[in-house]
C-alpha cells in the first residue's frame, strides 16, 4: 500500500467514525457486536411472530397488528444497517 492509500483510508476512517458516533448514539448501542445483536434479536422476533401466527388461527385484527409490528421491526433493521461500514469494506478490500 502506498503513502496515497493509506492517506485515503485514513480520510475514510474519520469519516466512519463521525458516522459511528451518530448511529450508535441513536441505537443505545456503543459497538458493532452490540449493533449486530440488536439487529440479530429484531429478525429472531420477527420470526417468532411469523411462527406464531401458523401456530394459532388469529383474528383478523390481531393478524393486521402482528403484520404491522413484523413491518415496524424489520424497519428499524433496516435503518440499523451500517451501509456506510460496508461501502468502506467493499474499498479497502479493492485496494
Amino acid at each position: 500500500m502506498n503513502e496515497e492509500q493509506y492517506r485515503e483510508i485514513q480520510g475514510w476512517i474519520k469519516d466512519l467514525k463521525k458516522d459511528r458516533a451518530l448511529r450508535f448514539m441513536n441505537t443505545g448501542t456503543t459497538n458493532y457486536k452490540q449493533l449486530g445483536f440488536t439487529l440479530l434479536s429484531l429478525l429472531n422476533t420477527c420470526q417468532t411472530h411469523v411462527f406464531s401466527m401458523e401456530n394459532k388461527k388469529p383474528t383478523p385484527e390481531q393478524e393486521e397488528e402482528t403484520r404491522i409490528d413484523i413491518y415496524n421491526l424489520l424497519e428499524m433493521a433496516k435503518h440499523l444497517l451500517p451501509h456506510i461500514e460496508f461501502e468502506f469494506l467493499d474499498r479497502v478490500l479493492r485496494e
